[in-house]
């Protein structure tokens, strides 16, 4: 595509599959995607909510939960293709 203002821009890694999920190893296999992954998981995965939590907030606790293990599972599935 050309004349769309990206022009410019040229992809940082040449050596991304088609199948387009290098990407997640690509972000989370450096120091700083360990960190960003470790805080994430300190947040959402190794807390809990109190015993009086709101049904809205454990559904909300649980869908953050759910989209980290989701990218956790994506980084390692790319590491082992």
């Amino acid at each position: 595509m050309t004349g769309n203002g990206w022009d410019w821009f040229e992809a940082e890694s040449e050596s991304l599959s088609e199948s387009g999920t290098d990407h997640w190893q690509t972000c989370f296999d450096s120091d700083a995607g360990a960190k960003v992954l470790a805080d994430l998981e300190q947040h959402f995965l190794h807390t809990a909510l109190g015993p009086d939590a709101s049904t809205a907030a454990i559904w909300m606790r649980e869908g953050k939960r759910a989209l980290v293990l989701q990218i956790k599972r994506l980084a390692e599935r790319s590491a082992e293709d």
